[in-house]
């Protein structure tokens, strides 16, 4: 009888052992929807191993030590520590100049959005800051931004144009990103949304046209000339009361796809105009903001691929008494994921422990289904879900480690940072 070789060694260049607690979101297909946002795997004593910046070992530590040749990885220990995976922002619009903090002190005293965006507030006060900045300013911004995502465990991240409003001002953000992406460890994922307000003495049927006739086109040709891949931009629409028609949007989408560009909308945010339909009708990955959206909506959602991307740090930012139905969005099986909407004006939070939080108290999730929305849910709706998200064999090793014990308490401390150390691509970078 020959006896059966032993199983060869993996050679890793990083181990996280011993692990307290190991807790990720986990379906054999993604994303979660319904009451596998509560299926969170959770393995005490636990180990994760990586190998050229994906994860080869995930499980019990004995199995996982059994199973390979550490002698020189690099060894975090995580004894009495949480670890996740590194977390997901799907909407931010971090790239931008100057601030808004008179804002937030008329909004403090009564102010509505629309009531500071009839006094030359808003979308169009960024506008302002965005046009006098160059793409080094506006990189360097960015960048500082961006080390404070890290700090709080966001490992990557959606980041949108949209405070330019023509044509030079809309690509020098774009290029912003473009560069972002390639010098610092967050993963960017591009959003083109020159249609984010109508800039001040323009028709918005001429701006629209400029927009689909001019903008699109040069994104997708500035996309060719940085190398980055046109099939992996999205292009987000903000259809409202006051802002862009659902016609409007409808004919941005056409252009979009017609140039190969993948699609997001802000919608129902203040009115529901139909845009959450339309994203479901279109194909896009996903619909956001949500407050406003209806029953049929609702149920659309869960019959498509589209995810709801909430953002309550939006509505408690603007101090509003509703937010969006994710308890019911939940429990009709839409794809649900979190956000959190960084922005100058109507969300200046870039952390999304704290979102985490807020998605607890204002939109009624359990820390389990804030963990899946802001990580696999999160993932899906940027297109990143089937390599980013989850903690699995051969998924990319972006992981937290929290100065916590389970995934209750990162909710739970939302006012204080617990976040210990980040990982990206199996390289610690915090």
């Amino acid at each position: 009888m020959v006896e059966a070789a032993s199983e060869t060694k993996v050679k890793v260049d990083l181990l996280i052992s011993p692990i307290g607690e190991l807790a990720t979101p986990y379906v054999e297909s993604g994303p979660a929807r319904g009451a596998d946002m509560q299926n969170i795997r959770q393995v005490h004593d636990a180990a994760i191993a990586v190998k050229d910046g994906k994860i080869v070992h995930c499980g019990k530590r004995d199995d996982v030590l059994s199973k390979i040749q550490a002698d020189e990885a690099t060894v975090i220990d995580a004894s009495g520590k949480l670890v996740t995976p590194g977390l997901v922002d799907p909407h931010t619009h971090l790239v931008f100049g100057g601030n808004r903090h008179q804002e937030f002190a008329m909004r403090c005293q009564g102010k509505t959005y629309k009531e500071i965006a009839d006094q030359g507030g808003g979308i169009v006060a960024s506008m302002r800051g965005t046009r006098g900045a160059s793409v080094s300013d506006l990189i360097e911004l960015g960048h500082e931004r961006l080390k404070r995502l890290i700090e709080h465990g966001t490992t990557s991240c959606e980041v949108k144009t949209g405070y330019g409003l023509d044509k030079t001002s809309e690509l020098n953000m774009l290029e912003a990103i473009f560069e972002l992406d390639k010098m610092q460890p967050v993963e960017l994922t591009p959003t083109f949304m020159p249609a984010h307000a109508v800039p001040p003495g323009t028709q918005r049927e001429a701006y629209v046209r400029e927009v689909i006739e001019d903008m699109l086109p040069a994104a997708a040709k500035l996309a060719e000339k940085k190398g980055f891949p046109v099939n992996e931009i999205y292009v987000d629409v903000f259809c409202d009361d006051g802002y862009f028609t659902l016609e409007d949007t409808r004919q941005i989408f056409e252009k979009a796809k017609a140039l190969g560009m993948k699609l997001k909308v802000h919608a129902d945010e203040f009115a529901s105009l139909g845009a959450t339909a339309l994203a479901c009708e279109s194909g896009a990955d996903s619909a956001d903001h949500l407050l406003a959206i209806t029953p049929a909506d609702i149920d659309r959602l869960s019959k498509s691929d589209c995810a709801a991307v909430l953002l309550p740090g939006t509505s408690f930012f603007l101090n509003l008494k509703d937010h969006a139905p994710a308890r019911t969005m939940v429990e009709s099986g839409v794809i649900v994921a979190i956000g959190s909407d960084f922005n100058p004006g109507s969300c200046h939070i870039f952390s999304l422990p704290f979102i985490m939080g807020l998605a607890s108290l204002k939109l009624k999730l359990t820390a389990q289904e804030a963990l899946t929305a802001a990580t696999m849910n999160a993932a899906y709706a940027i297109g990143r879900g089937a390599s980013i998200g989850q903690l699995r064999t051969n998924y990319q090793a972006d992981i937290a480690v929290w100065n916590v014990s389970t995934v209750a308490e990162i909710p739970y401390n939302m006012g204080w940072n617990s976040v210990a150390q980040v990982v990206k691509k199996g390289a610690p970078i915090l």
